[in-house]
């Protein structure tokens, strides 16, 4: 059953299985715990998981078979500012967007395809509160008040659409390698195929998800960890679910691993000096996962523009935008400088006749 395809009615079904049993209260999921947590008496309540489905299972990609639509959303909220749709589960934590912190307005109608399996948020609001704050600590070049500012930003969870894929892709190349030297150095034609196999390469199904954020939860992505898709893990937090094709996200597959390709071929040619490289090449044996993974994210502004920091819910890798200060980045180039200058000096005078 696709919990997101239904009327409103079965919708409304979802929700209501989010009642605490004991008080009736709201539930939403605990990071801490890995389960359902009361809001009205703590009541914990175990998340039971079917032991039929497989969460690292993937499907094979047929290119030459049709997509099918997916259904469509009754309830979810738009962005006003940036276009951002997400879906809330449970209470609803936020009046604001999870990836640009502007508000946001129900409204439905719009498609969108169910995950297959997500990793479940494991650290909570004050965890990514504390992995910002130690992130801060350590720019440097940042301005003083700064860390105030930050402190002040709003954060929020969201389960960010991915992708994982496998494949196989076959290169054939053609390039210039320089060989010899001085005078007798000349380009020579070289041709060949690789082969690259591709496991778990994960790629973004969101344009909020950018390469930052991609590769930052490349670092604690693991296969399994994954849980199968359950309403209950999104309980209390926003979803951004998936709205793209396996065809759309094969283009930014093709397009992330150009620069793997060009490493291989350039040690495949033997490495030195290549250029003019060319080559042709297909991706088989597709097989594809749709995942949500999580992510805290925090807003803030300085002198007027916008920032955001964005911290891994699975392991609290933290990586973002930040300003810098003019001032101590002229101060270091200017202490940089001296240093040298005085170095210069002792040389100069240890090299001096006595």
């Amino acid at each position: 059953m696709n919990p997101w395809a239904q009327t409103k009615p079965e919708f409304d079904a979802v929700q209501a299985a989010l009642r605490c049993a004991s008080c009736g209260g709201q539930q939403g999921f605990d990071p801490q715990t890995q389960s359902l947590r009361c809001d009205s008496c703590g009541r914990l309540t175990e998340i039971v998981v079917d032991s039929g489905l497989n969460p690292r299972r993937e499907a094979a990609y047929d290119p030459g078979a049709p997509e099918d639509e997916p259904p469509e959303i009754e309830h979810a909220h738009r962005c006003d500012t940036c276009g951002g749709e997400v879906v809330f589960v449970g209470r609803a934590v936020s009046e604001q967007c999870p990836y640009c912190n502007g508000s946001v307005v129900l409204f439905g109608g719009h498609s969108h395809y169910t995950p297959s399996a997500l990793i479940p948020i494991g650290n909570t609001k004050a965890d990514a509160g504390d992995a910002i704050a130690c992130w801060v600590r350590g720019l440097w070049s940042a301005p003083t008040p700064l860390s105030k500012v930050v402190t002040a930003g709003q954060i929020a969870a969201v389960y960010a659409p991915f992708w994982t894929f496998d494949a196989a892709k076959d290169v054939n190349y053609t390039a210039q390698r320089r060989t010899g030297h001085g005078k007798s150095a000349r380009w020579r034609r070289v041709s060949g195929q690789v082969m690259m196999v591709l496991d778990d390469v994960v790629i973004g199904a969101s344009d909020h998800v950018t390469p930052d954020i991609r590769d930052g939860i490349m670092h604690g992505f693991y296969p399994q960890w994954l849980k199968p898709y359950q309403p209950e893990y999104l309980a209390g937090f926003a979803a951004d679910l998936h709205g793209s094709r396996v065809s759309d996200g094969l283009i930014k597959l093709r397009r992330d691993i150009e620069e793997q390709v060009r490493r291989r071929i350039q040690v495949d040619a033997g490495g030195g000096r290549i250029r003019n490289i060319t080559w042709t090449g297909h991706l088989s044996e597709i097989r594809f996962r749709r995942v949500l993974l999580p992510l805290w994210i925090l807003h803030y502004r300085y002198a007027g523009k916008p920032y955001r920091i964005v911290v891994s819910g699975i392991d609290g890798r933290c990586f973002g935008e930040r300003p810098f200060s003019m001032a101590k980045l002229f101060g270091w180039a200017l202490l940089s400088a001296a240093s040298l200058f005085g170095a210069g000096m002792m040389i100069g005078a240890g090299l001096a006749p006595g």
